[in-house]
């Protein structure tokens, strides 16, 4: 698993392709044993054996029928594939692979990645472009917010991106100062959510001044530790 940080690090899970299998029954299956086989040595001839393949059932040669492997690469490098028939020609079976990590998987990667002492994600990633977690990552005592997105699916291989999470708190702290340095004093702000460093993304806040209220979109656009830089614009 290759977990890139705000930067655009790339997460690769390895891929894997269908096949088709020869079944031994009126209806043709694969069996779980065999099909475990197959997938290893498909991703060994692809230049990146799995350490385990591990299979819950036999694959029905029964168009959309499924069944579900773990892909293990590594302590920190695993993969949910689940299997579904396509088609069936006599006694063969085609398949394709669609990928996706679990709760627990995604933890892994995403510990191995940043060496972090703990890591609580609240869900798994599907295999889709734009499906997102969020996870919280405790490195060296600090815990911080991150949010974990599918960037590219090719196969069996996902391409993701983490980007830190600013708690509102700081964003409330760093735009007051902001807006007073920038000859637009303000007493109090008031955001409503945590902002994402991500592109296209960001917060929603009001500053108030008396009884005078101003919104603002706020985009935050760098972060080097616990400083932290933004942009902001006056809402429609």
């Amino acid at each position: 698993m290759r977990i890139n940080g705000a930067a655009g690090a790339a997460l690769a899970i390895a891929g894997l392709l269908g096949a088709g299998l020869s079944g031994c029954s009126s209806t043709p299956s694969l069996s779980a044993a065999d099909l475990q086989k197959r997938l290893a040595d498909q991703q060994a001839e692809a230049g990146d054996p799995p350490q385990s393949v591990t299979c819950n059932g036999d694959l029905v040669g029964e168009v959309g029928k499924t069944t579900i492997c773990d892909v293990v690469f590594s302590e920190t490098n695993s993969v949910e594939a689940t299997v579904t028939a396509t088609g069936v020609d006599g006694s063969d079976v085609s398949f394709d692979v669609s990928p996706s990590v679990t709760k627990e998987q995604l933890e892994k990667g995403v510990s191995g990645n940043d060496d972090a002492q703990a890591v609580t994600c609240d869900s798994g990633l599907e295999g889709a472009v734009g499906a997102s977690a969020n996870c919280e990552v405790t490195v060296d005592g600090v815990t911080a917010k991150q949010v974990i997105v599918v960037e590219n699916v090719n196969g069996l291989e996902m391409d993701v991106a983490t980007f830190p999470v600013v708690p509102r708190e700081k964003v409330q702290e760093v735009l007051l100062q902001k807006l007073n340095a920038d000859g637009t004093p303000a007493e109090t702000v008031e955001c409503v959510d945590d902002v994402t460093a991500r592109a296209g993304t960001f917060g929603e806040c009001v500053a108030v001044t008396g009884d005078q209220k101003q919104g603002y979109d706020v985009t935050v656009t760098n972060i080097d530790g616990d400083n932290v830089e933004i942009e902001y614009q006056n809402s429609p």
